[in-house]
């Protein structure tokens, strides 16, 4: 009779009560209450509890008690935790390394639950293969899912899965193309990006390095790390722009300043090729080295090994460094294997394996396997003969700043007796196909007129051994 005249708080209100003193920092009475709702059966409460421990908040942190109150809200499916003890197993709070496994199963359950944010990670561990394998259209499911609950920052990952192709989804550019239009009005760096490299690296009319360079340059300005090492390499190409090696090492040098270790590899090619300084093999591998584990820089030091090249020549050193690219499930190696299948580099030459490498390698936009490519289908080496596709990876390569790719187009044009197939089979612009079709015509009229030279010539001679013919008749 007395204790109804004072009813006992319900869970909700000691809750509110502790979030009340939780907002207002005053964490000891925050966790007074949120102790005393959690007994009372409130669930959110062992989620602040963990964030608390998590934090630190009020106490010294402590990642193993945080990681028993998460889990005592996960074990009634709350998204929250589940996708906190997520973040614990991903960055290693929790034991003495990370735990992609534990992550992955987490993230999944808290997705599953309906949190944006682990929809996110989940799918963001399958684009990178991070406990798993590659696997973009898991990733692609996921990124839409939290696109369709109000989330618009995965669409430049959505855009760009289809942009790269693989792991699962087929190349789409078109498709690429309406998900960057649904971003880039923001102007983000993320859409600026994706919107360049879309124009650059498309097949189709609509392909522009021009456009590229443009957008490349505004999203540079943001001193964001890609952007400023994808601008760098326009510059050193001369792609959309005109050819400046110091404006590419000033590019790479700001994107390495925000935390790009593939630009410090990229300066490193300079130095390894002489782009605008002297060849230096030495300094290159340097810098190659102080890239550390990227697949340009690992590549780049294999090369070195493959050569001889300011270290002693060793093919398997070379074969290290190149299958260490494959087992990060990277693609700058691909044409670098491809050479040794196809030269024989401590190792029987396969030709077909040479050739099936320089496909993953043109399929990733490298020149060197798209040229490379180009010729196999050229010479119908590890493959039949095919001179339609010839020429489309040929002019791929050329299109990238592959200069080489130019002679081997021009002989393959006027050796050409099927023009119209060419320029048909080959998604290029209008202007572009009125220039290759010029170029062919004016290859035909230099050949005709070398045969009319060489059938004149005939005449002459046929004609002056009639005349000898008849003389001899004479004279019998």
């Amino acid at each position: 009779m007395i204790l109804s005249l004072f009813p006992l708080e319900s869970d909700t209100e000691l809750f509110e009560k502790g979030k009340t003193h939780f907002d207002n920092q005053n964490y000891s009475k925050a966790l007074e209450y949120f102790v005393k709702s959690h007994e009372a059966g409130h669930l959110a409460s062992k989620t602040y509890i963990g964030k608390m421990y998590y934090d630190g908040l009020g106490m010294t942190k402590d990642y193993n008690t945080a990681l028993i109150w998460y889990k005592l809200a996960a074990d009634v499916e709350e998204p929250a935790s589940q996708y906190m003890i997520a973040i614990m197993y991903h960055e290693g709070k929790v034991g003495s390394n990370p735990d992609y496994q534990q992550a992955l199963e987490w993230y999944q359950k808290s997705a599953k639950n309906g949190y944006i944010s682990a929809m996110k990670c989940f799918a963001l561990m399958h684009f990178e293969g991070q406990g798993t394998a590659k696997n973009h259209r898991i990733a692609l499911y996921w990124f839409k899912e939290a696109f369709d609950k109000g989330d618009s920052d995965t669409v430049y990952l959505i855009a760009l899965i289809y942009l790269l192709g693989g792991h699962g989804v087929d190349r789409d550019f078109d498709l690429a193309e309406i998900w960057c239009m649904k971003i880039v009005a923001k102007e983000t760096p993320q859409s600026m990006l994706i919107t360049g490299m879309l124009y650059g690296f498309r097949d189709d009319s609509k392909q522009s390095w021009e456009k590229a360079f443009e957008w490349m340059t505004k999203a540079a300005k943001y001193n964001v790390g890609v952007p400023q090492m994808l601008l760098g390499n326009l510059y050193r190409n001369g792609l959309g722009c005109k050819k400046d090696y110091n404006l590419a090492i000033e590019w790479y040098k700001k994107a390495a300043e925000n935390g790009e270790r593939t630009a410090i590899a990229q300066i490193a090619i300079m130095y390894h090729y002489g782009y605008g300084v002297p060849v230096n093999y030495n300094e290159a591998l340097r810098l190659y080295q102080k890239a550390g584990d990227c697949g340009e820089a690992l590549n780049g030091i294999g090369i070195l090994y493959q050569g001889g090249l300011g270290v002693y020549q060793s093919h398997s050193a070379a074969m290290f460094y190149f299958e260490k690219v494959i087992e990060m499930d990277l693609n700058d190696a691909f044409n670098s294997i491809g050479d040794v299948y196809k030269y024989g580099y401590d190792r029987d030459m396969d030709l077909e394996m040479a050739f099936n490498y320089y496909t993953k390698s043109a399929n990733s936009f490298d020149k060197d396997g798209m040229l490379n490519l180009g010729l196999m289908y050229m010479e119908g080496s590890g493959t039949k003969a095919n001179k339609d596709q010839a020429l489309y990876w040929l002019r791929r390569a050329d299109l990238f700043g592959k200069e080489e790719a130019k002679k081997f187009i021009d002989e393959i044009v006027a050796d050409s007796t099927q023009l119209p197939q060419i320029i048909d089979n080959t998604e290029i612009s209008k202007e572009q196909q009125l220039q290759i079709l010029e170029q062919e015509i004016a290859a035909l009229m230099a050949k005709k007129k070398l045969l009319l030279k060489n059938i004149t010539k005939d005449d002459k001679t046929d004609v002056t051994t009639k005349k000898k013919k008849s003389m001899k008749f004479f004279q019998l």
